[in-house]
């Protein structure tokens, strides 16, 4: 199947290099549709005794047998983690490794802090290209920067435990580290007394602040600011490495390894490194991907979304064993998003024998589909990355919520760096499926792009991080400086709008939380009628659905049950208003194709302009 004409690159890894059968795998590799061939490349193999004392050997054989075979090599240059690094370095002086706060023990795992190793980091990659660059043989080169298996993300575990000290944690208790946040902070807030205040602290100088473990943080502003020091710390190094490869290699594709699903200890900003990759022309290989779809979906999806707003590229890679039908819905995704790359491990298509399995023929079936291309267009999808971050994650209801979007339209996550930098520009539609907080100026940014003509979508309230309203943002909805949300089980009864006529076939829902007062401008979709209610009680005139026109732009509001899984026995039935609500805004202003999947279908997409077909038996079909 042929399709894509954009770049292209199909990467294997875990040749059987060093027996019999090596010869014979590559063949097979190349037959499945492969480009390149990836090698973990080590530190220590090809400088093992000493500074500037090179051995090019092991690399030159198997390199030799990539180039025989009609392929390319992807270096994995990895030098960070503590098993690819040679004794001579992790005895010297210069070495440092990383300290953790939960033990304060040392790990082997160079430290991202130490100004001593980023020497080396140049000198080695340097001597790396001056040797390999000459023979014509590299497709696309990846540092291996740090964690356990080279990715831009501190340590979290690996498969050796006992070897050296790791853990998921934080991993910033040396010197160099705090060093590292006293001048973020003071670059920050300039003055201890200013600190103090946002902090709510007491602290008599800034020389006396170290990092933190999250429960004992003076307060949530701090430990905002310690986990953005600590991602940025991340970024700022993976930074050096890419400006430094792309330099040393100035035409070659550099990919920036990363995984995790952003949990604050990893240091991870996906969107972060993303931009970063954009300014050195380089890309992200995102090392996160099972079986499933739409499991796949929720991670892939974000990072995707940064790298094609700040203009990097993506390669997918899995975490480890895929079964035949995840290879199959590997391929089907690479090929939604448009990406240039796709890896597979060796021992995913072949058996221990060379012999190929299922997933080989579908590799070769498919590999055609791979290729560079710009995605079609999609709805914006709030990514909450301060409620993320302190909640150490994204909540199950937001990836349940972009789950249920996904298996109608094309949507892609944004969240509050690229809402910043201007992502909404390319958007018609942004919904919010979530109550929460996020930043006074991505609040304002928001009420502005709608006052320029976008349609927001809002599950309930959001605030800025100290819950404090932003008049700005809810002006949009028509809440006013009078207006009241009202607490208390009442029925909402739906009123008839042409606009809305999804909602409109249920007649009412059950609510607990409701608005009075709102603009006069603010059009009710669903309101309680006004009764006696319990004992003497009375039951005001309140509504929870509504929409307001401002600006160039509408902005519609929903505070009532949200559930994407039906469920008969809840103890409050959602009758699903929130979901025909979304599905009537989806048509009345994305305009985007239909990719509701059929029956022994999992999903759908558009691909090159047309709309392919991932079948439950793992089957790739064009419409």
């Amino acid at each position: 199947m042929e399709l894509c004409s954009g770049m292209k690159e199909v990467v294997i890894c875990g040749i059987p290099f060093g027996t019999e059968g090596e010869r014979e795998a590559l063949k097979r590799a190349k037959e499945t549709g492969a480009t390149a061939i990836q090698v973990y490349t080590f530190w220590k193999d090809f400088e093992p005794l000493k500074r500037g004392l090179y051995d090019w050997s092991i690399y030159d054989r198997e390199v030799n047998l990539i180039l025989d075979a009609g392929l390319k090599y992807v270096p994995f240059i990895l030098m960070g983690p503590k098993y690819a690094a040679p004794n001579w370095w992790l005895n010297s002086k210069e070495h440092k490794g990383l300290s953790c706060l939960e033990h304060q023990k040392i790990s082997l795992i160079e430290s991202i802090w130490n100004i001593e190793f980023r020497n080396e980091i140049t000198r080695v990659l340097e001597a790396f290209a001056n040797h390999y660059l000459p023979m014509k043989v590299l497709e696309s080169i990846q540092p291996g920067i740090s964690g356990d298996y080279g990715e831009a993300i501190f340590p979290v575990h690996g498969n050796w435990p006992g070897d050296y000290h790791t853990h998921q944690g934080y991993w910033c208790g040396d010197q160099d580290a705090k060093d590292s946040f006293r001048r973020y902070l003071l670059l920050k807030y300039k003055e201890i007394d200013k600190l103090n205040v946002t902090w709510r602290s007491h602290y008599v100088a800034i020389g006396e602040i170290e990092p933190f473990l999250p429960h004992r943080a003076p307060s949530r502003d701090a430990l905002l600011d310690m986990i953005e020091w600590y991602r940025g710390s991340m970024t700022e190094y993976a930074e050096y490495w890419l400006k430094e490869c792309r330099r040393i290699f100035p035409n070659t594709p550099v990919y920036l390894c990363t995984g995790g699903t952003e949990e604050p200890e990893h240091g991870a900003s996906f969107s972060s490194q993303a931009k970063i990759a954009a300014k050195y022309q380089c890309g992200l290989r995102l090392t996160n991907e099972g079986n499933k779809f739409y499991d796949n979906f929720v991670w892939t999806a974000f990072t995707k979304s940064a790298c094609e707003f700040y203009g990097a590229y993506l390669g997918l890679e899995p975490v480890g064993p895929v079964t035949n039908k995840g290879v199959a819905t590997r391929i089907f995704s690479s090929a939604a998003f448009g990406n240039r790359q796709i890896f597979h491990y060796y021992t995913n298509l072949f058996d221990d024998d060379n012999n190929p399995l299922p997933a080989a023929g579908i590799s070769k079936k498919y590999s055609g589909l791979i290729g560079e291309s710009k995605m079609s267009k999609a709805i914006a999808f709030f990514w909450p990355g301060y409620m993320a971050t302190l909640n150490g994650g994204i909540p199950e209801s937001v990836k349940k919520s972009l789950i249920w979007m996904r298996r109608r339209c094309n949507c892609m996550p944004v969240n509050e760096e690229m809402i910043l930098d201007g992502a909404l520009n390319s958007y018609r539609l942004l919904v919010i499926s979530i109550s929460g907080f996020t930043s006074k100026e991505v609040l304002k940014k928001i009420a502005a792009w709608v006052n320029e003509g976008g349609v927001l979508v809002a599950a309930g309230n959001m605030s800025d991080i100290d819950l404090m309203e932003v008049l700005e943002y809810n002006a949009l909805f028509g809440i006013t400086r009078e207006s009241e949300e009202v607490a208390g089980h009442c029925t909402q009864v739906i009123s008839d709008h042409n606009e809305f006529t999804n909602l409109s076939t249920i007649s009412q829902f059950s609510a607990t939380k409701a608005w009075m007062n709102l603009h006069t401008d603010t059009v009710l979709l669903s309101v309680s009628m006004e009764d006696e209610g319990y004992s003497g009680t009375i039951i005001r005139k309140c509504s929870s659905t509504f929409y307001k026109r401002t600006g160039n732009g509408i902005a519609i509001y929903y505070n009532g049950p949200i559930s994407f899984e039906e469920d008969k026995e809840a103890m409050f039935l959602d009758q699903g208003a929130f979901r025909l609500l979304l599905q009537d805004v989806m048509v009345q202003y994305s305009n985007l194709e239909d990719l509701t999947p059929n029956s022994n279908e999992v999903a759908r997409a558009m691909i090159q302009e047309k709309v392919y077909v991932l079948t439950e038996d793992g089957e790739i079909i064009e419409e």
